[in-house]
């Protein structure tokens, strides 16, 4: 049996869950600003798991998958190995329900973690590195799109030391997943030697694989994202070997999926990218999220103030969307449903039927 784990201020002997923080920031006040960390030390020794949630601040359904994972459906009596639990992992972002940090707009998961003396996100970031994500044997990382018009979905990020095992994760889960190979528009591929050393890119070349879980309408919580965030991480640990059993069929019933070869299907999703506008105005959305829209046909019309039609947004390439965005107001991905020229109007992604 392995002995006590330590994360933070947190000392879990086997056969223990406990709760407590990791050290954060001060603000001008004086005041502390930690990070709340729960760890499940099994009864029996095995890898760790890191389960991951609110990066950003107003992305709430992972909180309540952490919750009821840990304190409802495990006991340390049938863990093997140790679930590190973190369910607010950017504090600053969520007391104000924000995106980004409110104290210096930035997000603790594209910045360094190397810079343990930087700046107040990279401080964040540098300790959640060193006390959790670095310890961890696989990450399930959530977060959540703003608007109800989308999927549930993952994406993965393959690396010659982590494609096994995320693609194993990405299977175990089971929604649509979307594999990113190479740097698209809407954001890093896989990690290389030239780039930043974030949690994910630091995690990657030490060879921590991380699965990106997205659930749908992150202000609110609901049923859904609760049962599909609970079965499918249980399906992970499973596959992982911190808990008896098979994987079950991944959390499909009621939510659309298009699968791919890690859902019971062939080929691979990939991401395109974000389709962008000319005209700013009200966006009204046009295509549902999930199902095939052609090249050429409209995702979403723009009316401007007066309610004139001004534009109408087309879909560049045969593919699917996954998520509406809309308005950047406030560094958010989705204020509104109002968009500014360049904004975000919808998430695109493509089906290849070979790799």
């Amino acid at each position: 049996m392995s002995g006590a784990v330590e994360v933070g201020n947190v000392s879990a002997e086997p056969g223990a869950r406990e709760q407590g923080y990791i050290t954060g920031v001060e603000l001008t006040t004086g005041d502390s600003i930690d990070i709340p960390v729960i760890v499940l030390n099994g009864t029996k020794e095995g890898p760790t798991a890191l389960l991951f949630s609110t990066q950003h601040g107003k992305e709430l359904q992972g909180t309540a998958v952490v919750h009821e994972v840990i304190h409802e459906r495990l006991s340390p009596e049938e863990v093997a190995g140790t679930i590190i639990a973190i369910p607010v992992a950017n504090p600053l972002a969520f007391m104000h329900a924000t995106y980004r940090s409110w104290v210096d707009n930035r997000d603790i998961g594209y910045v360094s973690v190397e810079n343990p003396k930087g700046n107040t996100t990279e401080r964040i970031a540098n300790a959640i590195w060193e006390n959790a994500w670095s310890k961890a044997d696989i990450v399930v990382n959530y977060h959540c799109n703003d608007h109800p018009d989308s999927l549930y979905f993952q994406i993965i990020k393959p690396t010659k030391k982590t494609e096994a095992d995320v693609e194993r994760a990405a299977e175990a889960f089971g929604i649509t997943t979307i594999r990113k190979d190479e740097i698209v528009e809407s954001g890093p591929g896989p990690v290389g030697a030239d780039r930043i050393a974030t949690l994910s890119n630091k995690g990657a070349a030490e060879g921590v694989p991380e699965l990106m879980v997205e659930f749908i309408n992150g202000r609110y919580l609901d049923d859904t994202s609760l049962r599909v965030g609970v079965d499918g991480t249980i399906n992970v640990l499973q596959e992982f070997d911190l808990l008896e059993g098979a994987p079950s069929e991944g959390p499909q019933a009621d939510i659309t999926l298009v699968p791919c070869q890690y859902t019971g299907g062939s080929g691979v999703n990939r991401a395109h990218g974000m389709i962008r506008n000319d005209s700013g105005g009200i966006f009204y959305p046009r295509q549902p999220t999930g199902e095939f829209v052609g090249e050429g046909e409209t995702v979403a019309d723009i009316v401007d103030l007066h309610g004139n039609h001004v534009e109408s947004v087309k879909m560049p390439v045969d593919g699917y969307l996954w998520a509406y965005a809309g308005s950047q107001q406030f560094a958010t991905s989705g204020g509104m449903q109002t968009i500014e020229s360049g904004g975000k109007v919808v998430y695109a992604f493509t089906h290849e039927e070979k790799i």
